[in-house]
């Protein structure tokens, strides 16, 4: 008897990626993933508010045939509403058919060089039954360059030194169980998406402890993505981090403290979301008049934590150097995302 073929939704999620949504697509069309025939692939971008020329071009890259000669359908959906984690829940619950094993996230804006990329992270996901997530190396594309000026040589330098990429998922790319996120909702404006979803999976929308091996790191997976290449992109984009990390901590003890009164999790975020699209703010603005520092000062010392827990042969005096200016850095980060969450920012903040 022939195995049934595995259905595979891909989702682009995108807003105002006009200049590169083109290329992630025409990445995608090339991958083993569809090319090879051995599964069940369906491709939808799902532009979110866009104010540019995003759907066009996507509309225009799908209509030149080459999805259809690989028998993959391929739809654009325009929303009105912005913000990606409406855009991954709208994905998710009301345009991924409910027959889908596997679901890829893609952004509108990176490359996706390696040919086997998407097809690996699938395949070892399918063969490893603890694990509901596979994940892949994100690379930026200034690690693939001769970096210009000592900026771009410290931005270079410190990649990777802040967090471990195998344990972490990077929103721009990863392969999930259709099983496991069918279950969740992603709260309104999130600037942290990723990480939310991370804590939900590794601890089943916090019904047990967080287990990392339902992360699966891929060998040989990765995808390419722009850095900031001057200092002050840089900040912001941290900044912005930084203030996920904090929405995401605040959000995680209101969802600890509604799992202990036995409330279903996935349920109580659609509800909030429905009824008062601002009620994570709401929420962030409450638990702030008792804690002016919505970050933990772990956030500072993380990546000298990386470097002391790291083997002895890579504990270079180059690397030291990074760590302790990495440090630094943080410390900037850290004290101009309490002062914008102080006035304000939270839920929506980009």
């Amino acid at each position: 008897m022939r195995k049934a073929l595995l259905n595979v939704s891909v989702g682009i999620l995108a807003r105002n990626e006009e200049a590169g949504i083109a290329q992630v697509i025409d990445d995608l069309r090339q991958q083993t993933l569809l090319t090879e025939g051995d599964l069940r692939v369906q491709v939808h971008v799902v532009a979110n508010a866009c104010t540019d020329r995003t759907v066009e071009v996507a509309r225009q890259s799908f209509d030149a045939g080459k999805f259809a000669q690989l028998g993959v359908d391929a739809t654009v959906h325009e929303l009105l509403q912005g913000g990606k984690s409406n855009a991954w829940n709208e994905f998710i619950h009301r345009i991924v058919p409910d027959a889908t094993d596997f679901v890829i996230l893609l952004d509108g804006d990176i490359r996706i060089p390696e040919r086997r990329s998407l097809k690996l992270m699938v395949q070892e996901l399918a063969a490893s039954p603890n694990a509901v997530v596979a994940v892949d190396r994100s690379v930026k594309d200034i690690e693939l360059e001769q970096p210009s000026g000592l900026v771009e040589k410290l931005i270079k330098f410190a990649t990777g030194t802040a967090t471990d990429p195998r344990t972490a998922i990077a929103g721009a790319c990863y392969c999930v169980r259709y099983s496991e996120v069918r279950r969740i909702w992603m709260p309104i404006g999130l600037p942290g998406e990723d990480g939310f979803l991370r804590a939900m999976l590794l601890t089943s929308n916090f019904e047990q402890s967080e287990k990392l091996d339902r992360l699966l790191f891929v060998e040989g997976a990765y995808h390419v993505f722009e850095s900031m290449r001057d200092l002050g992109g840089v900040v912001r984009h941290n900044v912005r981090l930084a203030i996920g990390t904090a929405v995401n901590i605040l959000l995680f003890d209101h969802i600890r403290q509604l799992r202990e009164q036995g409330v279903d999790v996935s349920a109580y975020v659609r509800r909030r979301n429905d009824e008062d699209p601002g009620w994570v703010n709401n929420l962030i603005r409450d638990r702030m008049q008792a804690s002016y520092f919505p970050l933990e000062a772990r956030f500072v010392s993380r990546r000298l934590r990386r470097m002391r827990n790291s083997p002895a042969q890579a504990r270079t005096l180059r690397s030291c150097a990074v760590a302790i200016l990495g440090a630094g850095f943080d410390l900037v980060v850290f004290l101009r995302a309490t002062m914008l969450m102080r006035k304000g920012a939270g839920a929506g903040y980009w």
